[in-house]
């Protein structure tokens, strides 16, 4: 089937997963308590070696906030794509293997999201979650040069994009991992943040699966149309866990 063919059907899909995520930030709003975590900008005061100053807080992020921005964004993004005139511009794009919507809204969304995850594992350093949200960023934009790189039609796939976003975007999570490891080692981590660790990476792998398949031209995934309705799958998923996992261990009451 072709995007010009599933047009009607992806401009439902769009709309549904538009209303869910809007839907789902409105109720983190109301639902959440006022808790927050503080950023921290530590700095030396005299030559190198000196006293590290600075650890203690200079803003306090509002936790449910921050949750209901990635879930609106990717309501805004589908309900683009659904609008007239920009849904012919969404499916002419998809005719020829890309969305451009889709990797703009992920460059803050999932970067939002990794900063999130970060947070919560006790990285407060503002310049170590500037690093981790560029390197998220990178990442997600070198998916957006994949598809750019190798158009619908293309006979030789050129693997580089995708190798180099892998590379790029494995680094906020070993980055998070040792912190974890290391509080786990010194007085132990909390299941709950085990568990958003892990199963976000795990979504977030699946992002780079999805990709993997439809270049590869592994069975259904070969078509533009799966291709792009896996990766609406997996948005909301990955974002309503995560929302709803930080509810569970940090907004609830």
């Amino acid at each position: 089937m072709t995007p010009e063919q599933a047009a009607p059907n992806l401009r439902r899909w769009n709309i549904a997963l538009a209303i869910l995520h809007a839907a789902q930030g409105v109720a983190i709003l109301l639902l959440s308590n006022g808790f927050t975590l503080g950023v921290t900008i530590p700095y030396m005061v005299g030559p190198p070696g000196s006293p590290i100053l600075g650890t203690e807080p200079v803003w306090q992020v509002p936790i449910a906030t921050f949750v209901a921005v990635f879930l609106f964004l990717a309501a805004l993004d589908h309900l683009l794509c659904a609008l007239p005139g920009i849904d012919r511009w969404y499916i002419a794009n998809l005719g020829r293997g890309t969305n451009p919507l889709r990797w703009w809204e992920y460059s803050v969304s999932a970067s939002l999201m990794i900063v999130l995850i970060a947070l919560v594992s006790s990285v407060q350093e503002v310049t170590a979650l500037i690093a981790i949200a560029g390197a998220n960023v990178g990442m997600i934009l070198f998916g957006l040069a994949m598809e750019h790189r190798n158009p619908a039609g293309t006979e030789r796939v050129d693997w580089r994009p995708f190798i180099y976003g892998c590379i790029t975007g494995a680094f906020p999570w070993i980055a998070i991992g040792i912190v974890l490891v290391r509080a786990q080692i010194d007085a132990g981590v909390p299941a709950a943040i085990w568990a958003i660790y892990i199963s976000l990476f795990v979504l977030f792998f699946t992002f780079a699966l999805n990709m993997w398949l439809h270049y590869a031209r592994k069975g259904r995934w070969a078509g533009i149309v799966p291709y792009e309705k896996t990766y609406l799958v997996l948005s909301l998923v990955a974002k309503s866990l995560l929302a709803w996992q930080i509810f569970a261990s940090a907004l609830a009451g």
